[in-house]
């Protein structure tokens, strides 16, 4: 099962609409008993219910990220934290973590931010929709283990900074655009990338691959 090592701070961004860019807007942190919330220096719209100027403290999760991990009384939770490679017990910090914490039509993501030293890091492959017919079934061909790798897409329309996620040459989505500049940092060690989980289409685009970044950042 999936566990988060050294990652208890999570991104919290928000993409434009128009321009399809993230921009931080916080930090996520649990300690094991509380909850931080801190705005990013920059950041000028406050998140419901937080309001800007403040470090916001809780004993449980604020209402804005609460509601978006699956309620533990809903029929459907034992499977969608399947499918995220979650333990039934997992706690509602490491669901954010690997879910994102997105709605359709939402903005807002949230992402693990790894500590100094050595990181493992799970995450959903981003910008599937973008793929061809074939290299979206290619995904099915994926295992559990199957050594994956990153590669530069300097051409990319969104940022020059963009990864793709390969396995042996083909293209099989995005690295999260907030995640970049951390697993560019990463990539400048001995680092591997393997696939977690495969997930049926039925599960939808943004939920298809997740996948195990591990290094030392």
């Amino acid at each position: 099962m999936t566990t988060l090592l050294r990652t208890d701070q999570l991104l919290v961004s928000r993409q434009d609409p128009k321009s399809r860019q993230f921009t931080c807007v916080g930090i996520l942190m649990f300690d094991g008993t509380r909850y931080t919330f801190e705005y990013d220096p920059v950041a000028d719209r406050p998140l419901p219910g937080l309001p800007l100027g403040r470090v916001h403290q809780s004993e449980t999760l604020f209402p804005i990220f609460a509601e978006r991990v699956i309620d533990p009384h809903r029929p459907e939770r034992p499977v969608t934290l399947e499918l995220l490679g979650l333990p039934r017990d997992a706690s509602p910090f490491e669901v954010l973590a690997v879910s994102g914490g997105g709605r359709t039509g939402d903005l807002y993501e949230l992402t693990p931010l790894p500590l100094r030293g050595d990181v493992s890091i799970p995450f959903l492959v981003h910008g599937i929709r973008y793929l061809t017919t074939a290299e979206r079934d290619a995904i099915d061909q994926l295992l559990p283990g199957t050594p994956l790798s990153l590669r530069l897409e300097p051409d990319n329309p969104a940022t020059d900074r963009a990864l793709l996620v390969t396995q042996d040459g083909s293209r099989l989505g995005y690295v999260p655009t907030p995640l970049l500049e951390y697993v560019h940092s990463i990539m400048t060690s001995p680092y591997e990338l393997v696939v977690e989980r495969v997930n049926p289409p039925t599960a939808g685009l943004h939920m298809r691959l997740l996948v195990r970044l591990t290094g030392t950042y």
